[in-house]
């Protein structure tokens, strides 16, 4: 089964958690959030676990999908990790993570097409499962029209 899980500070972006919800009630598309604050601030701690256990062991496989890098999630130079700043969405099949986005406006981008389009990640077959990496890899926002592409 599917779900899109938001990873945020807070109660996030009222834009793209009207978004999720529009989604969830179209497309019966299930949602969760990820409050990654600890009253309201910034906590390292739970961004570090956030990324260690749902990122990291993603690596390679995530790679694949969106063409970046998941240490764009993190400050090598003062080692802090950035999974709810500004936001990410991630697209989790059985718990596991297969594509991710960052950035509000990109996740807003997503949002909107795949709203509009209907496409549905259940249906996704297994052997489908790997999504084209984008031709430029500084973005993964030129993911999106590839994503809902296989999404049928």
């Amino acid at each position: 089964m599917y779900i899109l899980r938001y990873y945020c500070q807070g109660s996030g972006d009222m834009e793209i958690l009207n978004l999720l919800q529009q989604i969830k009630d179209k497309h019966q598309l299930p949602y969760k959030i990820n409050d990654l604050s600890r009253n309201g601030q910034y906590d390292r701690a739970k961004e570090k676990a956030a990324y260690e256990k749902d990122f990291n062991p993603r690596a390679r496989v995530l790679k694949r999908a969106t063409g970046s890098r998941i240490t764009e999630l993190r400050s090598a130079k003062h080692g802090n990790y950035y999974v709810s700043v500004p936001g990410t969405i991630a697209l989790m099949k059985d718990d596991q993570m297969t594509w991710w986005i960052h950035t509000e406006k990109d996740i807003k981008e997503f949002l909107q097409n795949l709203l509009l389009t209907g496409k549905k990640p259940v249906q996704v077959s297994s052997s489908s499962s790997k999504l084209t990496p984008p031709t430029n890899k500084s973005t993964n926002s030129l993911t999106t029209s590839t994503i809902l592409s296989k999404m049928k």
